[in-house]
């Protein structure tokens, strides 16, 4: 059985009963059979089954821890942070004292909205960690169990298939197994359990992330206030408008001085 969490080892475990699925599906496409989710293409039971291949869940689950650690380091520091408030309280008093008081419980109020946000984040990435492997382990199971519902006659149904697919052997033979008995198989459990498992799992693995992307995007913008002026008596300081330069003035030249008086004449 698979490590927990380990996607690829447990979609491994399921190869063989799809392998044998799209054998029967093939062998009864070739004489006719038809369905556009099972027959488009020569492999198409495979990439059904393949939807969640790749999917890493230990990396989310790495993600998951990490989120928790920071949430944890947020809430230490907002611990430390409203601890030096109840102090700065007592250390200044007056108008701007009060101020630097308010300003910091703003600090610290916005700090709280951030550790609150990680948590949810942590809570939400487990529970999709937690939902995807739900999805891909029952699919799985599903896989295998439809298989096995038929091992008496696999051995007989996998040689009648093959002959039908390659033509090697009585196919007079193969054909009248595939048409009697394969065939209802496939267009039973197959399209039916088979088939609706595959379709579920894709649905609920799109949703799972939808659900989850949807409300880390709803999460508030959060701000932390810059300090200014901390005393609400004193308007800000705003700095002089800039003085013009020095004019140079040049002075104007001197008026002639009026002549003198003529002197008296005899």
């Amino acid at each position: 059985m698979a490590d927990r969490l380990d996607v690829a080892e447990r979609l491994a475990e399921g190869v063989p009963a799809v392998d044998h699925a799209q054998s029967y599906v093939r062998a009864c496409h070739a004489l006719g059979y038809q369905h556009p989710d099972l027959t488009a293409q020569p492999a198409q039971l495979r990439d059904w089954y393949g939807t969640e291949d790749g999917l890493d869940l230990r990396a989310l689950d790495r993600d998951c821890a990490e989120l928790r650690a920071a949430g944890e380091a947020v809430t230490e520091a907002l611990r430390v942070q409203r601890a030096q408030v109840a102090e700065l309280a007592a250390a200044w008093t007056g108008p701007g004292g009060d101020a630097a008081v308010r300003f910091m419980e703003r600090h610290c109020d916005t700090a709280a909205t951030v550790a609150a946000e990680l948590r949810a984040a942590a809570q939400r990435c487990e529970s999709l960690r937690d939902n995807l492997w739900y999805l891909v382990d029952a699919k799985v199971a599903t896989a295998i169990a439809v298989d096995d519902g038929t091992q008496a006659q696999r051995p007989a149904w996998l040689a009648a298939a093959a002959t039908v697919i390659t033509g090697v052997g009585d196919r007079q033979a193969a054909e009248r197994v595939v048409r009697e008995q394969v065939l209802p198989y496939v267009d039973n459990e197959i399209r039916d359990d088979w088939l609706t498992t595959m379709r579920s799992t894709r649905d609920g693995v799109a949703t799972s992330y939808d659900m989850v992307t949807e409300r880390m995007a709803a999460a508030p913008a959060v701000l932390f206030d810059a300090p200014t002026d901390l005393d609400p008596g004193c308007p800000p300081v705003r700095p002089a408008p800039p003085t013009a330069p020095p004019v140079a003035v040049t002075p104007a030249a001197a008026a002639a001085s009026p002549p003198p008086d003529p002197a008296p004449t005899a």
